[in-house]
């Protein structure tokens, strides 16, 4: 009964080790998560379709972080981050301005084109420092730690850490310039020939220390990038005036300049090396009027137009023209031809000629049509006769007059005599 008792008082406090985390005992440092909430409230990463803000991560003991971000691209998306990685607050802002304001630079002035993808090997990890079962915790296991692996250029071509290291030697200048502008940065930064757990990566984290110190290995110096020369357009002058056509008025090509050695190869201004823009041509000054009115003379506001070519060419012809001598009189024969004896054609009178047939009449020839019926002749008008027993007026005397009808319009209400009564 003791052995039972005793068994039920133990397992609580087991289970209890075993989990501290969750209930208290053992928890992450206070600057972690202030350094997040200073980050997020500052708007050092702000979100976007490349910085994605994503829930609080709680893992294993102390593993996590408060706002976590999954980063897919850096620089406003024009670096990719292959694979994407889950970073805290903190190191993805100074990760971004690496890359922005040292990483860039670099590449342009190593191999004349920026960089378009990093490729990460470790970002979030709950872990011990190297991957070991003991072992100090890592700062990847607060998404504080990010590992690159190499880069990859605009073109294509590919950097790596492992084989570029000690590879060409524009792949040393411009990893070790990584290096070195890395620790002006970070807390920590591990690259090849640190340990054996880095030889194929740069490793950089925001780790604090009692000592506020940092740790930079290997520390190198960076060389100084190939003097690459950047090549001035000549300045545009316009040809002078009357010269002669073709002939060439542009300023002679000036020297290829070469960027100082002493500023890594980087233009103070944007921090790619390219040249100034070229100057833009000067516009001729207007030339002073030839006569002014005096006072009281009326001024010409619209002066006719003036040829600028005319007094570049003399009004003479400054070449005369060239006497031709005659040519010597040829003392040849003039050329005749002869007469011309050919008999004159004899034609015969026309009357001489037979006189042609005379050609048939139309009604030989048989009609293929029948023959159209006679035409009949109109009847005559009925003539008109006078009735019988009335003689016929004069021709100068109307009818109703010789008869003695009232010709006055039918209705007529006026007194209108009759000619029977005169009659």
């Amino acid at each position: 009964m003791t052995r039972g008792v005793s068994w039920f008082l133990v397992a609580p406090l087991v289970l209890l080790g075993l989990s501290g985390c969750k209930f208290g005992l053992e928890q992450r440092e206070r600057w972690r998560t202030d350094a997040e909430e200073r980050c997020v409230a500052g708007g050092l990463v702000k979100p976007s379709a490349y910085t994605i803000p994503i829930k609080e991560i709680d893992g294993a003991g102390t593993c996590g972080m408060d706002r976590p971000f999954r980063v897919l691209a850096f620089n406003e998306g024009a670096v990719e981050v292959s694979p994407k990685a889950t970073l805290a607050c903190p190191i993805t802002a100074s990760v971004d301005r690496w890359l922005r304001d040292d990483i860039q630079p670099a590449a342009m002035a190593w191999f004349g084109q920026p960089v378009a993808k990093m490729k990460q090997m470790s970002a979030y990890s709950c872990r011990n420092m190297n991957g070991g079962p003991r072992g100090k915790i890592s700062e990847h296991a607060f998404g504080n730690a990010f590992d690159i692996g190499g880069f990859v250029l605009a073109d294509g071509r590919e950097v790596t850490v492992k084989k570029g290291w000690k590879g060409r030697p524009d792949e040393q200048g411009f990893l070790r310039t990584v290096q070195a502008t890395g620790c002006q940065r970070f807390s920590t930064v591990l690259g090849p020939g640190s340990n054996i757990y880095h030889y194929d990566h740069i490793h950089v984290d925001l780790m604090r220390r009692a000592s506020d110190r940092s740790a930079c290995n290997p520390r190198v110096t960076p060389p100084p990038p190939p003097n690459l020369p950047v090549y001035k357009a000549p300045a545009y002058k316009a040809p002078l005036f009357g010269a002669p056509w073709g002939e060439s008025s542009a300023a002679p090509a000036e020297e290829p300049v070469g960027v100082p050695a002493g500023e890594e190869g980087l233009a103070p201004e944007d921090g790619y090396g390219s040249a100034p823009p070229p100057s833009a041509p000067q516009p001729a000054a207007r030339p002073a009027p030839a006569h002014m009115p005096a006072a009281g003379e009326p001024m010409v506001l619209s002066p006719p137009p003036s040829d600028p070519y005319a007094s570049s060419y003399p009004a003479a012809d400054p070449y005369p023209a060239q006497a031709t001598p005659a040519a010597p009189s040829q003392n040849y024969p003039g050329q005749t031809y002869p007469a011309q004896g050919y008999p004159a054609q004899a034609y015969p009178a026309p009357s001489a000629y037979p006189s042609p047939a005379p050609y048939p009449a139309a009604s030989d020839y048989p009609s293929a049509y029948p023959a159209a019926p006679a035409a009949v002749p109109p009847a005559a008008a009925p003539s008109r006769r006078a009735p019988p027993g009335v003689p016929l007026p004069p021709a100068s005397i109307p009818l109703a007059k010789w008869l003695g009808l009232d010709p006055t319009p039918t209705g007529s209400t006026g007194k209108a005599r009759s000619y029977t009564d005169g009659r």
